[in-house]
Protein backbone atom coordinates (compact mmCIF):
# COMPACT_ATOMS: atom_id res chain seq x y z
CA UNK A 1 0.00 0.00 0.00
CA UNK A 2 2.47 2.20 0.58
CA UNK A 3 3.91 2.40 -2.64
CA UNK A 4 0.73 2.71 -4.08
CA UNK A 5 0.43 6.20 -2.37
CA UNK A 6 4.10 7.43 -3.14
CA UNK A 7 3.05 7.17 -6.59
CA UNK A 8 -0.19 9.43 -6.15
CA UNK A 9 1.75 12.02 -4.26
CA UNK A 10 3.08 13.23 -8.18
CA UNK A 11 -0.91 14.15 -8.69
CA UNK A 12 -1.94 16.99 -6.58
CA UNK A 13 -13.98 19.35 4.05
CA UNK A 14 -17.00 19.72 6.48
CA UNK A 15 -17.99 16.95 9.09
CA UNK A 16 -18.63 13.78 7.29
CA UNK A 17 -21.06 11.09 8.54
CA UNK A 18 -22.20 7.71 7.22
CA UNK A 19 -25.50 7.13 6.94
CA UNK A 20 -27.76 4.31 5.70
CA UNK A 21 -28.83 4.63 1.62
CA UNK A 22 -32.50 4.82 0.86
CA UNK A 23 -33.14 2.60 -1.74
CA UNK A 24 -35.41 5.36 -4.01
CA UNK A 25 -33.36 7.21 -6.46
CA UNK A 26 -34.55 10.23 -4.61
CA UNK A 27 -36.37 9.83 -1.15
CA UNK A 28 -36.87 12.10 1.77
CA UNK A 29 -36.18 10.52 5.01
CA UNK A 30 -35.18 11.37 8.97
CA UNK A 31 -32.21 10.44 10.48
CA UNK A 32 -32.62 8.68 13.99
CA UNK A 33 -32.23 9.57 16.86
CA UNK A 34 -33.29 13.54 16.18
CA UNK A 35 -30.62 16.13 16.50
CA UNK A 36 -31.34 19.25 18.49
CA UNK A 37 -34.84 18.48 18.99
CA UNK A 38 -35.81 18.60 15.08
CA UNK A 39 -35.22 16.77 11.65
CA UNK A 40 -32.94 16.09 9.17
CA UNK A 41 -33.98 15.51 5.84
CA UNK A 42 -32.18 12.75 4.59
CA UNK A 43 -31.95 12.64 0.63
CA UNK A 44 -30.47 9.88 -1.78
CA UNK A 45 -29.90 10.16 -5.52
CA UNK A 46 -28.17 8.70 -8.34
CA UNK A 47 -29.94 11.13 -11.01
CA UNK A 48 -26.96 13.17 -11.65
CA UNK A 49 -25.19 13.15 -15.19
CA UNK A 50 -22.10 12.67 -15.85
CA UNK A 51 -19.72 12.77 -18.85
CA UNK A 52 -17.14 10.44 -20.00
CA UNK A 53 -14.07 11.47 -22.50
CA UNK A 54 -11.06 9.63 -23.53
CA UNK A 55 -7.85 11.81 -24.19
CA UNK A 56 -4.64 11.56 -24.79
CA UNK A 57 -2.30 11.00 -21.58
CA UNK A 58 0.91 13.23 -22.24
CA UNK A 59 4.55 12.32 -22.11
CA UNK A 60 5.43 11.15 -18.89
CA UNK A 61 9.38 11.22 -17.41
CA UNK A 62 10.00 7.59 -17.83
CA UNK A 63 14.05 8.36 -16.68
CA UNK A 64 12.77 7.50 -12.81
CA UNK A 65 11.63 4.45 -13.43
CA UNK A 66 13.22 1.18 -12.17
CA UNK A 67 11.70 -0.98 -14.50
CA UNK A 68 12.01 -0.11 -18.25
CA UNK A 69 9.30 -2.10 -21.18
CA UNK A 70 10.74 -3.40 -24.56
CA UNK A 71 8.86 -5.60 -27.36
CA UNK A 72 5.54 -4.48 -29.55
CA UNK A 73 2.55 -5.64 -29.34
CA UNK A 74 -1.05 -5.34 -31.44
CA UNK A 75 -4.22 -4.95 -28.84
CA UNK A 76 -7.27 -6.13 -30.40
CA UNK A 77 -8.77 -3.02 -28.63
CA UNK A 78 -6.43 -0.89 -28.24
CA UNK A 79 -3.74 -1.05 -31.60
CA UNK A 80 0.00 -1.29 -32.43
CA UNK A 81 2.06 -0.33 -28.79
CA UNK A 82 5.77 -0.76 -28.48
CA UNK A 83 8.41 0.34 -26.21
CA UNK A 84 12.49 1.00 -26.69
CA UNK A 85 15.51 1.30 -24.11
CA UNK A 86 18.26 3.99 -23.79
CA UNK A 87 20.74 3.20 -21.68
CA UNK A 88 24.26 3.99 -20.47
CA UNK A 89 26.87 1.58 -19.21
CA UNK A 90 28.65 2.29 -16.58
CA UNK A 91 31.50 0.42 -14.41
CA UNK A 92 31.50 -0.37 -10.56
CA UNK A 93 35.24 0.79 -10.27
CA UNK A 94 38.02 0.32 -12.38
CA UNK A 95 38.00 -1.93 -14.74
CA UNK A 96 40.48 -5.24 -15.30
CA UNK A 97 40.36 -5.36 -19.07
CA UNK A 98 41.27 -2.74 -21.80
CA UNK A 99 45.06 -2.99 -21.24
CA UNK A 100 47.31 -6.27 -22.53
CA UNK A 101 43.49 -7.94 -23.01
CA UNK A 102 41.81 -9.00 -25.88
CA UNK A 103 37.79 -8.82 -25.67
CA UNK A 104 36.14 -11.74 -27.30
CA UNK A 105 32.54 -10.51 -27.30
CA UNK A 106 29.68 -8.41 -24.87
CA UNK A 107 26.68 -10.10 -23.88
CA UNK A 108 23.80 -7.87 -22.73
CA UNK A 109 21.60 -9.26 -19.53
CA UNK A 110 18.04 -8.10 -18.75
CA UNK A 111 16.39 -9.48 -16.11
CA UNK A 112 12.65 -10.29 -16.79
CA UNK A 113 10.10 -9.11 -14.69
CA UNK A 114 6.17 -9.18 -16.26
CA UNK A 115 4.95 -8.87 -19.88
CA UNK A 116 1.74 -7.76 -21.30
CA UNK A 117 0.16 -9.51 -24.05
CA UNK A 118 0.94 -12.78 -26.15
CA UNK A 119 3.59 -14.44 -23.88
CA UNK A 120 4.18 -17.28 -26.60
CA UNK A 121 4.54 -14.74 -29.27
CA UNK A 122 8.40 -13.75 -30.34
CA UNK A 123 9.55 -10.69 -31.59
CA UNK A 124 13.22 -9.70 -32.71
CA UNK A 125 15.42 -7.78 -30.82
CA UNK A 126 18.05 -5.63 -32.06
CA UNK A 127 21.13 -3.52 -30.22
CA UNK A 128 22.44 -0.21 -31.65
CA UNK A 129 25.49 2.11 -29.79
CA UNK A 130 24.14 5.42 -28.50
CA UNK A 131 25.30 8.62 -30.50
CA UNK A 132 26.29 10.05 -27.64
CA UNK A 133 26.03 9.57 -24.05
CA UNK A 134 22.69 10.62 -22.08
CA UNK A 135 22.94 13.29 -19.80
CA UNK A 136 22.65 13.08 -16.39
CA UNK A 137 21.33 16.30 -16.02
CA UNK A 138 18.73 15.91 -18.98
CA UNK A 139 15.01 15.18 -18.02
CA UNK A 140 14.34 12.29 -20.68
CA UNK A 141 10.01 11.77 -21.12
CA UNK A 142 8.68 8.55 -22.77
CA UNK A 143 8.39 10.40 -26.74
CA UNK A 144 12.08 11.63 -26.17
CA UNK A 145 14.48 10.60 -28.69
CA UNK A 146 17.99 9.97 -28.76
CA UNK A 147 20.21 10.07 -31.70
CA UNK A 148 21.86 6.09 -32.39
CA UNK A 149 24.18 5.15 -34.49
CA UNK A 150 23.54 2.96 -37.90
CA UNK A 151 25.23 0.00 -37.33
CA UNK A 152 23.52 -3.42 -35.55
CA UNK A 153 25.57 -4.55 -32.83
CA UNK A 154 23.70 -7.84 -31.80
CA UNK A 155 20.05 -9.40 -32.39
CA UNK A 156 17.84 -12.16 -31.06
CA UNK A 157 14.55 -13.48 -31.25
CA UNK A 158 13.06 -13.25 -27.97
CA UNK A 159 9.89 -14.81 -26.20
CA UNK A 160 8.74 -13.67 -22.75
CA UNK A 161 6.94 -17.03 -22.24
CA UNK A 162 10.27 -19.24 -22.25
CA UNK A 163 11.51 -21.24 -19.61
CA UNK A 164 14.32 -19.09 -19.13
CA UNK A 165 12.97 -15.13 -19.80
CA UNK A 166 16.37 -13.28 -19.11
CA UNK A 167 16.90 -11.24 -22.36
CA UNK A 168 20.24 -12.67 -23.97
CA UNK A 169 21.72 -9.97 -26.77
CA UNK A 170 25.36 -11.22 -27.71
CA UNK A 171 27.41 -8.45 -29.17
CA UNK A 172 30.30 -9.52 -31.62
CA UNK A 173 30.81 -5.97 -33.80
CA UNK A 174 34.79 -6.24 -34.12
CA UNK A 175 35.32 -2.15 -34.46
CA UNK A 176 33.03 -1.49 -30.81
CA UNK A 177 35.33 -4.62 -29.49
CA UNK A 178 38.58 -3.22 -30.98
CA UNK A 179 37.41 0.12 -29.14
CA UNK A 180 36.61 -0.84 -25.92
CA UNK A 181 39.97 -2.87 -25.62
CA UNK A 182 41.82 -0.02 -25.82
CA UNK A 183 45.24 0.17 -24.24
CA UNK A 184 44.41 1.11 -20.79
CA UNK A 185 42.00 0.44 -18.17
CA UNK A 186 38.96 2.44 -17.51
CA UNK A 187 38.67 4.14 -14.41
CA UNK A 188 34.96 5.92 -14.41
CA UNK A 189 32.16 6.11 -16.33
CA UNK A 190 33.37 9.09 -18.47
CA UNK A 191 36.36 7.03 -19.42
CA UNK A 192 34.46 4.14 -20.42
CA UNK A 193 31.49 6.19 -22.38
CA UNK A 194 34.16 7.31 -24.98
CA UNK A 195 34.75 3.86 -26.28
CA UNK A 196 30.95 2.68 -25.55
CA UNK A 197 28.33 5.66 -25.58
CA UNK A 198 25.52 3.80 -24.62
CA UNK A 199 22.89 1.31 -25.51
CA UNK A 200 19.31 1.07 -28.10
CA UNK A 201 17.31 -1.58 -27.38
CA UNK A 202 14.78 -2.24 -29.80
CA UNK A 203 12.40 -4.55 -31.31
CA UNK A 204 13.28 -4.97 -34.91
CA UNK A 205 9.23 -4.32 -35.92
CA UNK A 206 9.66 -0.69 -34.43
CA UNK A 207 13.21 -0.03 -35.43
CA UNK A 208 11.98 2.23 -38.17
CA UNK A 209 9.16 4.13 -36.94
CA UNK A 210 5.57 2.96 -36.62
CA UNK A 211 5.41 -1.22 -35.95
CA UNK A 212 3.93 -3.68 -38.47
CA UNK A 213 2.75 -6.54 -36.91
CA UNK A 214 -0.59 -8.79 -36.84
CA UNK A 215 -3.32 -7.93 -34.73
CA UNK A 216 -2.62 -10.05 -31.57
CA UNK A 217 0.92 -11.16 -31.92
CA UNK A 218 3.96 -9.52 -29.80
CA UNK A 219 4.02 -8.50 -26.19
CA UNK A 220 5.74 -6.26 -24.20
CA UNK A 221 7.96 -6.95 -21.43
CA UNK A 222 9.27 -6.03 -18.59
CA UNK A 223 12.50 -5.73 -17.38
CA UNK A 224 14.28 -4.37 -14.03
CA UNK A 225 17.81 -2.28 -14.80
CA UNK A 226 18.84 -2.56 -11.45
CA UNK A 227 18.45 -5.73 -10.83
CA UNK A 228 22.13 -7.88 -10.47
CA UNK A 229 20.63 -10.14 -13.60
CA UNK A 230 21.24 -6.91 -15.90
CA UNK A 231 24.67 -6.36 -17.13
CA UNK A 232 26.40 -6.04 -19.90
CA UNK A 233 28.99 -8.83 -19.79
CA UNK A 234 32.50 -8.46 -21.23
CA UNK A 235 34.44 -11.05 -22.27
CA UNK A 236 37.78 -11.13 -22.71
CA UNK A 237 41.46 -12.88 -22.59
CA UNK A 238 44.65 -11.42 -20.70
CA UNK A 239 47.89 -11.61 -21.43
CA UNK A 240 48.75 -15.11 -20.02
CA UNK A 241 45.65 -16.43 -22.71
CA UNK A 242 43.35 -16.68 -20.06
CA UNK A 243 39.39 -16.28 -20.37
CA UNK A 244 37.75 -14.19 -17.83
CA UNK A 245 34.56 -11.91 -17.72
CA UNK A 246 33.65 -8.88 -16.01
CA UNK A 247 30.34 -7.18 -15.27
CA UNK A 248 29.59 -3.45 -16.02
CA UNK A 249 26.42 -1.81 -14.65
CA UNK A 250 22.87 -0.73 -15.97
CA UNK A 251 21.72 -0.14 -12.31
CA UNK A 252 20.28 3.82 -10.54
CA UNK A 253 24.09 4.70 -11.29
CA UNK A 254 23.50 4.92 -14.70
CA UNK A 255 21.15 7.07 -16.60
CA UNK A 256 18.53 5.19 -18.82
CA UNK A 257 14.78 5.79 -19.74
CA UNK A 258 12.04 4.07 -22.05
CA UNK A 259 10.26 5.39 -25.48
CA UNK A 260 6.70 4.82 -26.32
CA UNK A 261 4.76 4.53 -29.04
CA UNK A 262 0.86 4.10 -29.41
CA UNK A 263 -0.40 3.68 -32.79
CA UNK A 264 -4.09 3.69 -32.22
CA UNK A 265 -4.95 3.72 -36.05
CA UNK A 266 -8.16 2.27 -37.39
CA UNK A 267 -9.30 1.82 -33.91
CA UNK A 268 -12.29 3.31 -31.50
CA UNK A 269 -9.48 4.81 -29.47
CA UNK A 270 -8.74 6.71 -32.34
CA UNK A 271 -12.42 7.78 -33.29
CA UNK A 272 -12.79 9.12 -29.31
CA UNK A 273 -9.34 11.11 -29.89
CA UNK A 274 -11.28 12.35 -33.02
CA UNK A 275 -14.89 13.42 -31.61
CA UNK A 276 -16.01 11.24 -34.38
CA UNK A 277 -19.63 10.51 -34.81
CA UNK A 278 -18.66 7.00 -35.59
CA UNK A 279 -16.95 5.95 -31.68
CA UNK A 280 -19.08 3.41 -29.83
CA UNK A 281 -20.13 6.36 -27.30
CA UNK A 282 -20.87 2.94 -24.54
CA UNK A 283 -17.32 3.19 -24.12
CA UNK A 284 -14.27 4.95 -22.00
CA UNK A 285 -10.75 4.04 -22.02
CA UNK A 286 -7.48 4.03 -19.62
CA UNK A 287 -4.13 2.81 -20.88
CA UNK A 288 -0.75 3.04 -19.37
CA UNK A 289 2.31 3.41 -21.30
CA UNK A 290 1.38 7.31 -21.16
CA UNK A 291 -1.65 5.87 -23.28
CA UNK A 292 -5.21 7.55 -22.59
CA UNK A 293 -6.90 8.47 -19.94
CA UNK A 294 -10.76 8.99 -19.31
CA UNK A 295 -11.78 12.81 -18.12
CA UNK A 296 -14.77 12.47 -15.89
CA UNK A 297 -17.28 15.53 -15.53
CA UNK A 298 -20.30 16.45 -13.44
CA UNK A 299 -21.88 19.44 -15.30
CA UNK A 300 -24.79 19.77 -13.13
CA UNK A 301 -23.60 18.93 -9.52
CA UNK A 302 -23.88 22.13 -8.39
CA UNK A 303 -27.45 22.03 -8.86
CA UNK A 304 -27.52 21.10 -5.13
CA UNK A 305 -26.60 23.98 -3.43
CA UNK A 306 -29.95 25.51 -4.73
CA UNK A 307 -31.69 22.92 -1.86
CA UNK A 308 -30.02 25.10 0.42
CA UNK A 309 -27.67 24.19 3.40
CA UNK A 310 -26.96 21.05 2.69
CA UNK A 311 -24.19 18.50 3.80
CA UNK A 312 -22.87 15.49 1.70
CA UNK A 313 -22.74 12.38 3.94
CA UNK A 314 -21.28 10.20 0.90
CA UNK A 315 -20.70 10.16 -2.30
CA UNK A 316 -19.77 7.57 -4.64
CA UNK A 317 -18.86 6.48 -8.13
CA UNK A 318 -18.61 3.21 -10.03
CA UNK A 319 -17.06 2.22 -13.23
CA UNK A 320 -17.24 -1.20 -14.26
CA UNK A 321 -15.97 -3.31 -17.00
CA UNK A 322 -16.80 -3.52 -20.90
CA UNK A 323 -18.16 -7.15 -21.07
CA UNK A 324 -16.04 -9.31 -23.25
CA UNK A 325 -12.45 -7.14 -22.83
CA UNK A 326 -10.62 -8.83 -20.67
CA UNK A 327 -9.83 -11.87 -22.72
CA UNK A 328 -6.97 -13.24 -22.56
CA UNK A 329 -3.99 -12.55 -23.18
CA UNK A 330 -5.19 -9.05 -22.81
CA UNK A 331 -5.16 -8.84 -18.91
CA UNK A 332 -6.99 -5.35 -17.66
CA UNK A 333 -5.31 -2.59 -16.23
CA UNK A 334 -6.38 -3.46 -12.01
CA UNK A 335 -5.09 -0.44 -10.90
CA UNK A 336 -6.52 2.91 -11.79
CA UNK A 337 -7.09 5.77 -9.98
CA UNK A 338 -8.93 9.13 -9.95
CA UNK A 339 -7.75 12.00 -9.22
CA UNK A 340 -9.18 16.42 -9.67
CA UNK A 341 -7.99 18.39 -11.98
CA UNK A 342 -6.25 22.06 -11.78
CA UNK A 343 -6.88 25.22 -13.95
CA UNK A 344 -4.19 24.08 -16.22
CA UNK A 345 -5.71 20.26 -17.04
CA UNK A 346 -3.08 18.95 -14.94
CA UNK A 347 -4.07 15.45 -12.42
CA UNK A 348 -4.32 16.62 -8.28
CA UNK A 349 -5.00 14.52 -5.68
CA UNK A 350 -8.33 14.84 -4.34
CA UNK A 351 -9.38 15.83 -0.84
CA UNK A 352 -10.76 11.96 -0.60
CA UNK A 353 -7.57 10.88 -1.45
CA UNK A 354 -5.77 7.31 0.30
CA UNK A 355 -3.07 9.99 0.82
CA UNK A 356 -5.17 12.08 3.33
CA UNK A 357 -7.80 9.17 4.09
CA UNK A 358 -6.57 6.03 3.59
CA UNK A 359 -7.56 3.15 1.47
CA UNK A 360 -10.42 2.58 3.26
CA UNK A 361 -12.20 5.83 2.61
CA UNK A 362 -11.14 6.11 -1.00
CA UNK A 363 -11.78 2.18 -2.20
CA UNK A 364 -9.89 2.40 -6.02
CA UNK A 365 -9.86 -0.92 -5.37
CA UNK A 366 -10.99 -3.32 -8.56
CA UNK A 367 -13.74 -5.66 -7.30
CA UNK A 368 -12.88 -8.87 -9.52
CA UNK A 369 -16.74 -10.38 -8.74
CA UNK A 370 -18.73 -7.40 -10.03
CA UNK A 371 -15.68 -6.18 -12.00
CA UNK A 372 -15.75 -2.95 -10.88
CA UNK A 373 -14.21 0.07 -9.28
CA UNK A 374 -15.77 2.25 -6.60
CA UNK A 375 -14.34 5.26 -5.42
CA UNK A 376 -15.68 7.47 -2.09
CA UNK A 377 -15.23 10.93 -3.56
CA UNK A 378 -17.37 12.49 -0.79
CA UNK A 379 -15.25 15.60 0.38
CA UNK A 380 -14.38 16.15 -3.34
CA UNK A 381 -18.31 16.61 -4.34
CA UNK A 382 -18.79 18.28 -0.69
CA UNK A 383 -16.55 20.88 -1.48
CA UNK A 384 -18.25 21.34 -4.90
CA UNK A 385 -21.63 21.78 -3.83
CA UNK A 386 -20.77 24.47 -0.91
CA UNK A 387 -18.56 26.34 -3.42
CA UNK A 388 -15.09 25.81 -1.43
CA UNK A 389 -13.89 23.69 -4.53
CA UNK A 390 -13.42 24.74 -8.39
CA UNK A 391 -14.84 22.00 -10.57
CA UNK A 392 -12.49 21.23 -13.35
CA UNK A 393 -13.65 17.70 -13.78
CA UNK A 394 -11.64 14.22 -12.36
CA UNK A 395 -9.39 11.79 -14.53
CA UNK A 396 -9.29 8.05 -14.46
CA UNK A 397 -5.51 8.05 -14.57
CA UNK A 398 -3.37 4.29 -15.04
CA UNK A 399 -1.44 3.86 -11.73
CA UNK A 400 1.95 3.12 -13.22
CA UNK A 401 2.19 4.14 -16.28
CA UNK A 402 5.33 4.20 -17.33
CA UNK A 403 5.96 1.03 -16.14
CA UNK A 404 3.18 -0.95 -17.04
CA UNK A 405 1.20 -1.57 -20.56
CA UNK A 406 -2.22 -2.86 -19.69
CA UNK A 407 -5.32 -1.39 -20.02
CA UNK A 408 -8.77 -1.46 -19.29
CA UNK A 409 -12.12 -0.42 -21.34
CA UNK A 410 -15.14 0.83 -18.69
CA UNK A 411 -19.10 1.13 -19.59
CA UNK A 412 -19.36 5.10 -20.29
CA UNK A 413 -22.35 6.75 -19.00
CA UNK A 414 -24.44 6.41 -21.82
CA UNK A 415 -23.93 2.20 -22.04
CA UNK A 416 -27.32 0.10 -21.00
CA UNK A 417 -25.27 -1.94 -18.98
CA UNK A 418 -24.12 -0.75 -15.61
CA UNK A 419 -23.10 2.85 -16.76
CA UNK A 420 -21.47 4.82 -14.88
CA UNK A 421 -23.39 5.10 -11.72
CA UNK A 422 -23.02 8.15 -9.10
CA UNK A 423 -25.07 7.97 -5.78
CA UNK A 424 -25.07 10.38 -3.60
CA UNK A 425 -26.93 10.75 -0.08
CA UNK A 426 -26.92 14.56 1.31
CA UNK A 427 -28.57 16.13 4.47
CA UNK A 428 -30.69 19.55 4.53
CA UNK A 429 -29.84 21.04 7.63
Amino acid sequence: MGSTLLMRKVFLLSTVFLVSILLSCKKDGKLSPDFDNGNLSIIFTDTFSIESTTIEDAPGRTDLAIRHLLGVYNDPIFGIKSSSIYTNVGISGETNFGFNSTIDSLVLELGFVDFYGNNTSSFNVNVFELASPLSSTTTYFSNTYSPVQNTLLGTVSYTPGASDSTLRVVIVDPTLLSNIQGTQQYADNSAFNTVLKGLYIVSSDTAGGIPVIAQGAGAIASFDLSSSLSKLIVHYTDSSSTSLQENLILNNDVKSYARFINDYTSTDIEKHLTNAASRDVNRTYVSAMNGVRSKIEIPNIKELAKEGNISINKAEITFTLATGTDASPDEILSSIFLTGIDENGTPIILPDDPLFEGLDHYGGTYNATTKSFTYNITKHIHQLVTGTGTDYGMFLVANGSVTSANRIVLNSENSAISKIRLEITYSKL
